[in-house]
């Protein structure tokens, strides 16, 4: 009966412990992009400290990096909404304009019932994937103001976790043993570098990748080569997906707006850009210190986004690296100290 009990309280000391977790995931998403971002700032506060006191180094960092992105939005902001204005209301002449062009290849392909299913499968994505691109850009003042409400809890976690950093590790470092010490030392580090090298290595290559693929967009002529070379830069965050994701978005508004020869363009400059991003930019960007395989972006990035969306795809390789150097430098060598006792 005893054992029975204490399973019990276990279970339901388990069952309260994830719901309390589920409801604060979305605190928790905050809070751990704060983190990204007062990682990817930490090099400059590090130069800045040598003139300046740590809290005021802090505190013009993180000016720096407000002045930079108003002046970004007050740039983009208006050309971007009326491109997705535009691009909203022309959602269904495009369409009918996909659904023509690809049920066009019918002539071409052998197979007639396979053509009309794969016309049938890419103009419905077309539809819903600009449609769904669309209503977040222009979401009206609710989702506006949320998106801005959740920038400034972000750059206010982020501020408070650039203050109080160096306080916290050394309160975690100080319930160690000497040797686990060491161990959680040298993680820490791992951890931060690798952060703040992925932090800086995304933005630095998803506007290179959006520079690029607009102008590309650009020198063909086809509409809204501002928006989609947005989106492009956004997803590229998500490394090795995020492609796979924008690809298709940007080839079926060129065809819709431009025709099959440009969309075959498209493709192939689309293509080379990718291609160089991933064997020449992103090795030169990254580097040595992010160190994730590709099995383990992949899995992250679909266990993220299953469990909370697009902001779940968005940060789960930072996660997936952080768990990464704990299990690397924590667990599996406590795991293989403990197995050589035994033997």
């Amino acid at each position: 009966m005893r054992n029975w009990i204490t399973g019990a309280v276990v279970f339901a000391g388990a069952y309260l412990v994830w719901i309390v977790l589920a409801g604060a995931l979305p605190a928790l998403v905050l809070l751990f992009t704060g983190v990204l971002l007062a990682s990817g700032l930490r090099p400059l506060v590090r130069q800045l400290q040598g003139r300046m006191p740590f809290g005021a180094a802090v505190g013009a960092a993180f000016g720096a990096l407000v002045v930079v992105v108003a002046i970004i939005s007050f740039v983009l902001l208006a050309p971007l909404g009326a491109e997705s204005e535009r691009l909203l209301s022309a959602v269904p002449g495009y369409v009918t304009s996909l659904q023509a062009q690809l049920a066009a290849l019918e002539s071409v392909i052998r197979n007639d019932a396979m053509a009309t299913q794969v016309a049938g499968m890419l103009s419905s994505s077309a539809g819903a994937a600009v449609t769904v691109i669309g209503s977040h850009l222009l979401g009206g003042p609710a989702f506006i103001a949320t998106l801005i409400g959740n920038s400034v809890l972000i750059v206010l976690l982020a501020v408070g976790w650039a203050l109080t950093a160096d306080e916290l590790r050394a309160f975690v470092l100080s319930l160690c043993g000497p040797a686990a010490k060491k161990d959680w030392e040298k993680a820490f580090g791992i951890i931060g570098v690798r952060l703040s090298a992925y932090v800086q290595g995304i933005v630095l290559n998803g506007a290179v990748v959006g520079v690029a693929t607009g102008a590309a967009l650009g020198f063909l002529g086809t509409p809204y080569a501002l928006l989609l070379a947005f989106v492009v830069a956004i997803l590229q965050a998500i490394p090795m997906v995020g492609a796979v994701l924008s690809g298709p978005v940007v080839l079926l508004v060129v065809l819709a707006a431009s025709g099959w020869t440009k969309m075959l363009v498209m493709l192939g400059i689309f293509a080379a850009i990718q291609l160089v991003d991933q064997n020449v930019l992103s090795p030169i960007i990254f580097g040595n210190r992010v160190q994730l395989s590709f099995l383990l972006i992949i899995f992250s990035t679909v266990v993220g986004g299953m469990l909370l969306g697009v902001a779940g795809a968005f940060l789960a390789v930072p996660a997936a690296a952080v768990v990464q150097v704990i299990v690397v430098e924590i667990i599996a060598p406590a795991l293989r100290a403990g197995h050589h006792r035994k033997t």
